[in-house]
């Protein structure tokens, strides 16, 4: 048996965490329970929203694994109410970023140098960050770059945490059965996956290679001698979430020219 002492630390603090983000779910339970006595037709709608956002709080500060499993549940919209999916969806592309520090250390450790031996220029603070890893700017020889810095300890934390995240976001989500063993298989699957940079970057390049010739689709060129298990470097590419540019698009034509690109990118690359 574990003695407390020698469980680390940071787990310990992942397990605080997450026991915090219960007890604020139990409040919140409490307090929708005591208001529906004085009015039987209240809706839980309050209560999901407050939910949604104790529980996205708790999780977007662990990160990795924590984090997937809301980015996850958050893509199949027929799992929890809307407002579970509408804040979870954030943790594709908005959450607390790595120190400075963190990020020089990384640098060193994979590929032998700071960033500022590498590039020309490097911003210290990210500009995006998601689940596993975070995007900051860099110029090299005249081109510019996206850089793309995976967290310290995410793959070798991936199955601990999911087995301490797994009955607190059950039970959270009210998720049961092979529903709920379905979603954190393919949350450790696809976060094994997402782990290896270096597939990553050997996937992007056959893929970009293999949808060249469909219109209306731009690839980055990734670069080899300035990636690594935990990096990802590639051209910088401008650009806007889909969900935004379709929240704000009235143009139909843009809009089915788009259409059409992702769907050859999905279904008939090698056509």
């Amino acid at each position: 048996m574990k003695t407390l002492d020698k469980i680390p630390t940071g787990k310990i603090e992942r397990a605080s965490q997450l026991v915090k983000t219960g007890f604020k779910v139990g409040g919140n339970y409490m307090a929708y329970y005591g208001e529906k006595i004085v009015n039987p037709n209240l809706s839980r709608d309050k209560l999901n929203e407050n939910n949604a956002e104790d529980i996205y709080d708790g999780l977007q500060n662990l990160k990795g694994s924590a984090l997937k499993v809301a980015q996850m549940l958050s893509m199949d919209k027929s799992i929890m109410p809307q407002a579970y999916v509408d804040k979870f969806s954030l943790s594709q592309f908005s959450v607390p970023p790595l120190s400075a520090p963190l990020v020089r250390k990384t640098f060193k450790k994979y590929l032998g140098k700071y960033p500022e031996e590498i590039f020309d220029t490097f911003t210290p603070d990210s500009v995006n960050a998601a689940s596993i890893g975070q995007v900051h700017i860099a110029t090299k020889d005249g081109k510019k770059l996206a850089v793309k810095i995976q967290y310290p300890g995410v793959a070798d934390s991936i199955s601990s945490d999911l087995a301490l995240v797994k009955p607190f976001a059950s039970r959270m989500f009210n998720l049961k059965g092979k529903d709920s063993e379905k979603y954190f298989i393919e949350v450790e699957h696809k976060l094994l996956e997402e782990t290896n940079y270096v597939l990553e970057l050997q996937q992007s390049i056959e893929m970009a290679n293999a949808c060249k010739h469909i219109s209306n689709l731009k690839f980055p060129k990734y670069y080899s001698e300035l990636s690594s298990e935990k990096i990802l470097t590639m051209d910088w590419m401008e650009g806007e979430h889909l969900s935004e540019f379709t929240s704000h698009n009235i143009n139909r034509e843009k809009g089915d020219k788009l259409g059409q690109a992702l769907w050859d990118f999905l279904y008939v690359p090698n056509a």
